[in-house]
């Protein structure tokens, strides 16, 4: 079973729609980051790091923060989506990377002269 933290961002929805896609067992908390429950105790012993996502890999006993790092173990532990090696698994990663710094995290607004 895994523990998911999360709200309802960019960043968080990924590790949740994951999640789903790969058919792994979780339970979801929310963390209202506009309430600031990033910083409660309980929490920050979680993660020292106060964002979301973090994940709880009861399984490995894996804790993750970044949902970058989460969707790569994801995809590791479904045998999904990431392939095992060469160039392939280097594409996947470069999109991974740039969707995580990139459209991936934020909405575009277009820019009109």
């Amino acid at each position: 079973m895994i523990d998911l933290y999360t709200w309802i961002t960019p960043n968080g929805l990924k590790v949740s729609i994951a999640l789903e896609e790969f058919g792994l067992s979780y339970r979801p908390h929310a963390i209202d980051i506009t309430k600031g429950d990033q910083f409660l105790q309980d929490f920050l012993a979680i993660n020292p790091g106060s964002k979301i996502p973090v994940i709880i890999d009861h399984e490995t006993g894996i804790t993750l923060a970044e949902s970058g790092a989460i969707l790569l173990y994801l995809a590791e532990k479904a045998g999904r989506f990431l392939p095992r090696q060469g160039a392939a698994r280097h594409h996947a990663i470069e999109w991974l990377m740039w969707q995580m710094g990139g459209s991936g995290r934020r909405s575009v607004t277009p820019i009109i002269s």
